[in-house]
C-alpha cells in the first residue's frame, strides 16, 4: 500500500472514489474544479491510497487556527477505504501518513468526526488515539 498526496492527474481517480463514499454521482466538471481550488489552498492536503495500481481510499485534510486552543489544529474532511479492502490496514496507513504530516506541520491535535450511526468508523478512530468529544472525535498529536 502506498499513501502520496494526490494530483490533478489522478482527479479521474479520486472523482471514482469520492462518488462511492457519497453513494451517488457527483458533477465531474465541478468535482475537478474544486479539487483544482483544495490543492492549491495552503495547509490543505489530500491523499490517494493506492494497492497496486488501484486507488482503493483518498483522505481530504486541511488545516485551521483554533482560538480555544491558541493553535493549528488538523481537521479530516472526509476519509474513506472501499469496502473490498477495509480491514487491510489501508486506513490506518492514511491516517498514520496525515497525522504526522499534521503534526510536522505544527498542529496540535486533529479533529475527525463521523455520523453516529456508523459505529465501525468511531471504533477504527477510538482503537488509534481518538477520544469522543461533545460534536465529533479528536486525538492529540504530541
Amino acid at each position: 500500500m502506498i499513501v502520496r498526496n494526490v494530483t490533478l492527474s489522478e482527479g479521474e481517480k479520486l472523482y471514482e472514489l469520492v462518488c462511492a463514499y457519497r453513494q451517488e454521482p457527483v458533477d465531474k466538471e465541478v468535482f475537478l474544479a474544486h479539487l483544482q481550488t483544495a490543492l492549491d489552498q495552503p495547509g490543505r492536503r489530500v491523499v490517494l491510497a493506492y494497492n497496486g495500481a488501484e486507488a482503493v481510499g483518498f483522505a481530504d485534510v486541511e488545516v485551521r487556527m483554533s482560538l480555544c486552543q491558541c493553535a493549528n489544529v488538523g481537521y479530516i474532511n472526509d476519509f474513506y477505504v472501499k469496502d473490498a479492502f477495509r480491514g487491510r490496514n489501508i486506513g490506518g496507513g492514511m491516517l498514520l501518513s496525515v497525522t504526522t504530516h499534521l503534526k510536522t506541520i505544527g498542529c496540535s491535535s486533529v479533529y475527525a468526526y463521523c455520523p453516529r450511526v456508523n459505529i465501525k468508523s468511531q471504533e477504527f478512530l477510538e482503537k488509534r488515539g481518538f477520544s469522543k468529544s461533545q460534536y465529533g472525535f479528536w486525538r492529540s498529536l504530541k
